[in-house]
């Protein structure tokens, strides 16, 4: 049984390499009952340790003091399919939701869905092209783009600390 101060101190930890994390990932990373995690949680968000962001049914975490263009972008990064978008859209900043869909490999739909998230979240817009074609459109590609490579060594180094922990008996 993990004391209650290194249970919080691991769900600071945890939330602050990976914000916007929910609170069912939150409770894998950790391993660890739910009830457990849900209650650390409302503590420090209640102290002010920890921000909670609550929509949609989901609950999700953030480091006090993250900027809310930051938040509403690694809510975006902890959805594969979103993120992998907004990695196409790093390379490629203008593009058609077609080639957009041939690029990443996931139906027209499923692009449509998520670049309509992500127009709300302000960080694309629809243009018309020349031809009179719809393209989608990255806005503040350096920023995007240097929160995309953070998060992309993020999620390299989690691999590779992920196996050795598998090693360490």
């Amino acid at each position: 049984m993990i004391a209650r101060d290194d249970s919080r101190s691991r769900i600071i930890k945890v939330i602050s390499i990976y914000p916007g994390i929910h609170l069912r990932e939150l409770q894998r990373a950790l391993g660890v009952s739910f009830n457990s995690v849900r209650y650390n949680t409302e503590k420090l968000a209640e102290s002010g340790e920890i921000n909670c962001e609550k929509t949609k049914g989901y609950s999700r975490f953030f480091p006090p003091g993250i900027r809310e263009k930051d938040r509403v972008f690694y809510s975006f990064a902890r959805n594969k399919t979103t993120f992998r978008i907004l990695q196409e859209l790093t390379k490629e900043p203008l593009i058609s939701s077609k080639s957009l869909s041939e690029k990443t490999g996931f139906a027209k739909s499923t692009v449509s869905e998520h670049v309509h998230h992500l127009l709300n979240g302000n960080f694309v817009r629809m243009t018309l092209s020349n031809e009179g074609n719809f393209k989608v459109e990255l806005l503040d590609r350096e920023y995007v783009g240097r929160l995309v490579s953070a998060e992309l060594k993020l999620r390299e180094n989690d691999i590779i600390g992920n196996f050795v922990d598998l090693w360490d008996f």
